[in-house]
């Protein structure tokens, strides 16, 4: 399974979502976490939902963020990614481990 973590400084859970600087992503498969920038940061409208897309297109199965507007949770939903909810500055390892062990 693979998650996105939203991160404005690579280390930490970031507060926004859409606007986060990139995403930590988490591969179970192999223990990875890479960073990848958010392209959509300087979005004047739809930040949440184009991130959204970009998740998609790298076969995110969940996201783990403080918070997610209604928007960007329909289209999660509609892209089958599940969301799971961490608290911002949650250090990225700690906030995945906590999710794993919680399912």
């Amino acid at each position: 399974m693979k998650y996105a973590l939203p991160t404005d400084d690579g280390s930490t859970v970031g507060s926004a979502f859409g606007r986060a600087a990139s995403f930590a992503i988490y591969n179970t498969n192999d223990s990875s976490m890479t960073i990848l920038k958010n392209e959509g940061t300087a979005a004047e409208h739809g930040a949440g939902t184009g991130a959204v897309a970009f998740l998609a297109d790298k076969a995110i199965n969940a996201v783990i963020a403080p918070e997610i507007g209604p928007k960007t949770a329909n289209a999660l939903r509609i892209a089958g990614i599940r969301v799971e909810t961490a608290v911002a500055g949650t250090p990225l390892h700690a906030a995945v481990d906590q999710m794993l062990v919680t399912q």
